[in-house]
C-alpha cells in the first residue's frame, strides 16, 4: 500500500466516522441499539461503514451494501486498518432492491439515511421483512419530514442520488412497518438545533465562499470547523428542540415463542 494512502488511512481512524456532524450524532445516538452476538447483520446503504464496523464490535458478522463502488473500495481498505477480518464483515455493490437474491436470512438490518433516496419505500420495507429471520430487528433511521430542506438541497422525482421526499415522521414509519409484519418497539432521534447550523454552514461554506479553492482547501477548512464547533454541541442537551433525524427499533413480528 502506497505511504500516501497508508496516511489517509491514519489520519481516517483518528477522524473516523469522519467530520460530518450529524454522522458522528447518529452514531454516538443510535449505534446502541445495536443488538449484540454472533449475528448475520445486514446494512442496507452502508456509506462510510460507521454502523457496519460498530456492528462487527457488537459481535456481529456484517454484509455492507451500497451502490458506489468507490464508497465500497473506501470501505473495504478501511476494514484491514481496523484489523477486522473479511469474514466478520465484508463489503458489496449491490442493489437495495435485490436483497433476497443475496439467499440469506438475516438477525439484523441496519437502514441509515437511505430510504428517502427510495421512491419504492414500502416495497424495500416489506422486503426487509422477508429476509428477516422470525424475530430479527430492523434499525431504521432518516430525517425528519418538517425540517427545513439543507442547505441547496432540492427533492428529486428520480433516483439520482438525492433525496425523492424529505423524510418521515415516526407515526409514518409505525404505519408502513405495521404493513409489513414489523411492529415497532422503540423510538429515538438525534442531530439538534446546533448540528443542523454547523452542517448548513460547512455546506455554504464549500458551495459559496470556497467554490473556486481546491478540494483539499475546502476539507482543511470543513476539519477546522468540525473542530471548533462539534464539541460545542453538547449545549443541544440544555436546549432541546426538534432533531434532524428520527429512528425506530423494529422487530418481526412472527417471533419464534
Amino acid at each position: 500500500m502506497p505511504l500516501r494512502t497508508r496516511i489517509f488511512l491514519l489520519a481516517k481512524r483518528l477522524l473516523f466516522p469522519g467530520i460530518d456532524v450529524a454522522t458522528r450524532k447518529r452514531v454516538n445516538r443510535f449505534a446502541r441499539y445495536i443488538r449484540k452476538g454472533d449475528l448475520l447483520t445486514l446494512d442496507a446503504g452502508c456509506g462510510n461503514g460507521a454502523f457496519s464496523f460498530r456492528a462487527v464490535k457488537a459481535g456481529n458478522r456484517v454484509i455492507g451494501i451500497d451502490f458506489d463502488q468507490d464508497k465500497l473500495r473506501r470501505c473495504e481498505e478501511f476494514r484491514v486498518v481496523l484489523g477486522i477480518p473479511s469474514e466478520r464483515c465484508v463489503f458489496r455493490v449491490h442493489s437495495i432492491y435485490e436483497i433476497e437474491s443475496l439467499g440469506l436470512k438475516f438477525d439484523q438490518i441496519i437502514c441509515f439515511e437511505t430510504l428517502e433516496h427510495l421512491l419504492h419505500d414500502e416495497e424495500v420495507l416489506c422486503m426487509f421483512a422477508r429476509v428477516l429471520k422470525p424475530g430479527g430487528w430492523l434499525h431504521l433511521g432518516t430525517p425528519r419530514s418538517d425540517r427545513k430542506p439543507y442547505y441547496g438541497e432540492t427533492i428529486s422525482d428520480t433516483e439520482d442520488g438525492g433525496h425523492v421526499r424529505l423524510g418521515y415522521t415516526h407515526a409514518q414509519f409505525e404505519r408502513l412497518l405495521a404493513t409489513c409484519g414489523l411492529h415497532v418497539l422503540q423510538r429515538d432521534q438525534a442531530v439538534g438545533w446546533l448540528s443542523q447550523r454547523v452542517l448548513d454552514f460547512t455546506a455554504w461554506m464549500n458551495v459559496r465562499l470556497l467554490a473556486s479553492f481546491p478540494q483539499l482547501v475546502r476539507t482543511g477548512m470543513s476539519v477546522v470547523i468540525f473542530a471548533i464547533t462539534y464539541p460545542m454541541t453538547f449545549i443541544e442537551n440544555l436546549v432541546p428542540t426538534k432533531n434532524l433525524c428520527i429512528y425506530v427499533l423494529a422487530r418481526k413480528t412472527d417471533a419464534p415463542g
